[in-house]
């Protein structure tokens, strides 16, 4: 143990000014090298371990543990998929709007959305028009009563017995000109 101490110390008195000087390269080689030797001391004690039977006890409580987990995540994730999947449930809290399925077809239900809003405005257009169509109908139709029974009242005017009954009635006589010539004398 003294000769490392003094062999420590010789090192220290050698060293100059220069020798102090800091060389990040140096120091990173030091300590991978120490690094290396403590992995190579962890493995030795390992290959130990396992030559003596230790280890073969903690790998297999090990393997058992990692079989109970796996296990309990199965069984985990089998839990939520059936409360995601659950139509019923999902609709009455609302979780459906945040589902990745819903997420993926929402333009489709704007569009669906939108159809449906446009079907129902044609619709009430489509009514409004067949109203007034109706009503224009209706209207032409007293339209076509009022000019027929104007037509016969026209034609009872303009019978010859009727227009000789007003005649009588207003004192003016009726005279035939087809009996007289009609030429002129010069």
């Amino acid at each position: 143990m003294n000769d490392y101490i003094e062999h420590n110390d010789n090192d220290y008195e050698e060293d100059g000014p220069e020798q102090n000087v800091f060389d990040p390269d140096e120091e990173a080689e030091r300590r991978e090298r120490e690094a290396e030797s403590a992995m190579q001391r962890r493995i030795y004690r390992e290959i130990i371990r396992v030559q003596s039977g230790e280890a073969g006890e903690e790998l297999d409580e090990e393997r058992r543990r990692m079989e109970e987990e796996k296990q309990l995540r199965l069984e985990q994730e089998a839990a939520l998929r059936k409360r995601e999947s659950s139509l019923w449930r999902m609709i009455t809290t609302g979780n459906f709007l945040t589902s990745s399925g819903a997420m993926q077809i929402y333009r489709y239900l704007i569009a669906i959305a939108v159809m449906c809003f446009f079907s129902i405005f044609l619709t009430f257009m489509s009514l409004n028009a067949e109203r007034e169509c109706r009503r224009m109908e209706e209207y032409a139709s007293v339209l076509r009563e009022r000019a027929v029974l104007l037509e016969e009242d026209r034609y009872g005017l303009s019978s010859k017995n009727k227009i000789e009954d007003m005649l009588r009635e207003r004192g003016i006589e009726m005279t035939d000109l087809s009996t007289q010539s009609r030429l002129i004398e010069k």
